[in-house]
């Protein structure tokens, strides 16, 4: 049975991915429409804001652990991430090609599984109190 504290965090988590998200969508939006910047630095722009964004609210406000080494957590952090793309564009690739799952369906399904590698490494490894 899950205890209300793990919930709140798992629900925190997934407001902050969501701001993430949010973040990352509308900023590459108003570089590559509105200011007709390039697509890929938009992105690459809009992403990074978005992970730090997302670094700052699970230290603060998911995990509460601001009284650790921000370099060494944040090291953490990016290594988790790094992984995460790497899973992401392995389940879009398989799923795509072989599988011949729609693009979209197959970015969906790469999102929830890796969502899931992503709360569970930054429960017991970024944020971790061990």
């Amino acid at each position: 049975m899950i205890d209300f504290q793990s919930f709140l965090i798992f629900l925190k988590f997934s407001i902050s991915g969501l701001c993430g998200v949010i973040i990352n969508f509308s900023l590459t939006y108003f570089l590559k429409d509105k200011l007709r910047l390039n697509k890929y630095f938009s992105n690459s722009f809009a992403l990074s804001l978005a992970l730090i964004s997302n670094y700052f609210l699970n230290r603060l406000w998911t995990f509460q652990l601001d009284y650790q080494s921000v370099y060494y957590q944040f090291s953490k952090f990016l290594l988790v991430v790094v992984v995460s793309i790497f899973f992401n564009h392995i389940i879009v690739y398989i799923n795509h090609k072989y599988f011949k799952i729609n693009f979209y369906y197959s970015k969906l399904i790469a999102v929830i599984l890796v969502f899931i590698w992503n709360f569970f490494m930054h429960s017991f490894f970024t944020f971790s109190t061990f």
